[in-house]
C-alpha cells in the first residue's frame, strides 16, 4: 500500500535537480487507448496475506517477460510471507517467488510459474523531460483492476541515493507497483508513493534503477525477504483489555461475525449505522481495518477513515469515517469489485438527484433521503467508482 509520507514530505522541500537529456530522435507517440490495449494484459494485481490467512493488502505490478517475471514495489510484498498474483485475464497464481529486491529504491522483481505471458516494453527513464505526458495503469484500492490515468512529469526529486519522479497522474492505495508509461507506450517508472495531504503529489521510481535487476535469475521464497510491519495507528487503536472487560458483549475484533443483513446489502445495512456505530461496533462485523487515513473536512482533520476488505454483494472495500468528536460513524464509502453501472444505480435510487462536478472533472450525483445524503461518483465509462453515504 502507498504509505511513505515522511519521505514524500522531505522530497517536496528539495528542488528538482536533474532533467534528462534531450532526445533528438523521439519515437512515435501513440494515444492512451492504444497504450491501454497494448499493455493492460500485462498489468497484474498482487494480493498479500496476513498470518490469519486473510488478504491484508494489495498492490500492482507488471509482467516484464514471457516466463512470468514481474516488477513491483518492495513494500507491496515486504510484510507478507504469502501472496497471490491475479492476471488481467483473471488467472491466479498462488506460488510467488522473489528474484531480487532493492530496498532503498523500493523495487522488487518477483516471479510466478507461468509461460507465454504478455509483457510491457521497458523504456529509459533518463530520456524523460519535465512536462512530458505520462500514463499510469494499475489497480486503485485493489478493486478497480486496470485503471488508466494520465498526467505529466511534474518534477525530479533527489532522495537519499536515488531520484524519484513526481507525477500529476492520480494515484490511489493499491496502485503501488503500477507501470508509468510515456506517450510512446514505454514504461519509464514504477508508481511508488502518494502524499494524501496534497493535491496530485504522486511519486514513481525511474525504471532505469530496475534494469540491472533483470539479469538475475535465482528465485527465493517471499519469506526470505519478509519484514514485520512497523506498529501504526491502526494497531494502536485496537480495543484494550480494559475495553473488553467493560463491554461484555464485545467479541474479539480479529474474529468478525457478519450479520446476514450486511452480507445481503452492505450499503443499506451500514447506512443505518451512521451515528450509531463506534469503531469497535464496526469491527464486530468487519474485523480489523487494513488501513487508516485522516478524514479531512474544511481543511481540518475531523475524523479517522478506516478501510475494511469485504467480499459481499460484489463489493471489495468499505471505508468508515469515525468522527473524532462523537466517536461515532459519520460517513461510509463503498467501492465495488464488480462493475456497477450508473444506470443500475439510477434504477435503484431513482432520478431525483442533483448532478455535481468534482474538482478533477469527474461527475457526481447527490441524492437526499430525509436527513441522509448519498453521493455517487462515476468514471468516464459511467461505471460506479464510489458511493458515499453520510
Amino acid at each position: 500500500m502507498v504509505n511513505r509520507y515522511l519521505s514524500a514530505l522531505i522530497l517536496l522541500l528539495i528542488p528538482s535537480l536533474v532533467q534528462g537529456p534531450t532526445n533528438q530522435n523521439q519515437p512515435a507517440q501513440i494515444g492512451p487507448g492504444e497504450i491501454y490495449k497494448m499493455s493492460s494484459p500485462a498489468v497484474v494485481l498482487i494480493e498479500t496475506y496476513g498470518d490469519n490467512g486473510k488478504v491484508s493488502g494489495s498492490g500492482s505490478g507488471f509482467l516484464v517477460s514471457v516466463d512470468g517475471r514481474i516488477l513491483t514495489n518492495f513494500h507491496v510484498i515486504a510484510h507478507s510471507k504469502r501472496a497471490t498474483v491475479r492476471l488481467a485475464n483473471e488467472d491466479a497464481y498462488d506460488t510467488v517467488e522473489v528474484i531480487d529486491v532493492d530496498k532503498r529504491k523500493d523495487i522488487a522483481l518477483i516471479k510466478i510459474k507461468a509461460v507465454n505471458q504478455p509483457f510491457v516494453k521497458l523504456g529509459h527513464s533518463s530520456t524523460a523531460q519535465i512536462g512530458d505526458k505520462l500514463y499510469t495503469l494499475g489497480n486503485p484500492l485493489g478493486v478497480f483492476q486496470n485503471t488508466l490515468s494520465d498526467g505529466i512529469l511534474s518534477g525530479v526529486r533527489q532522495m537519499d541515493g536515488y531520484k524519484l519522479f513526481q507525477l500529476s497522474a492520480p494515484i490511489s492505495h493499491g496502485s503501488s507497483g503500477s507501470p508509468v508509461f510515456n506517450s510512446s507506450g514505454d514504461v519509464i517508472a514504477i508508481v511508488e508513493a502518494t502524499l494524501s495531504e496534497g493535491q496530485n503529489l504522486n511519486f514513481a521510481v525511474p525504471i532505469d534503477y530496475a534494469a540491472g535487476m533483470l539479469g538475475s535469475t535465482q528465485t527465493h521464497s517471499l519469506e526470505s525477504v519478509y519484514e514485520p510491519e512497523e506498529p501504526n495507528r491502526v494497531a494502536e487503536s485496537k480495543p484494550s483489555s480494559s475495553d473488553t472487560r467493560n463491554t461484555p458483549n464485545l467479541q474479539p475484533a480479529s474474529a468478525p461475525n457478519p450479520s446476514e443483513a450486511i452480507k445481503a446489502d452492505p450499503l443499506t445495512y451500514i447506512s443505518t449505522k451512521i451515528g450509531v456505530w463506534t469503531k469497535e461496533d464496526a469491527e464486530l462485523e468487519l474485523g480489523l481495518p487494513i488501513d487508516r487515513r485522516d478524514g479531512v473536512f474544511n481543511n481540518a482533520v475531523a475524523g479517522d477513515i478506516y478501510k475494511y476488505s469485504i467480499p459481499y454483494s460484489g463489493m471489495g472495500i468499505i471505508e468508515l469515517n469515525i468522527y473524532r468528536n462523537t466517536k461515532k460513524l459519520g460517513a461510509a464509502y463503498f467501492y465495488y469489485r464488480t462493475v456497477v453501472s450508473w444506470e443500475q444505480v439510477k434504477k435503484t435510487l431513482g432520478k431525483n438527484y442533483k448532478k455535481q462536478k468534482l474538482a478533477n472533472g469527474r461527475p457526481g450525483y447527490l441524492y437526499q433521503f430525509g436527513s441522509r445524503q448519498v453521493f455517487v461518483i462515476v468514471d468516464s465509462a459511467e461505471s460506479v467508482f464510489n458511493v458515499g453515504v453520510w
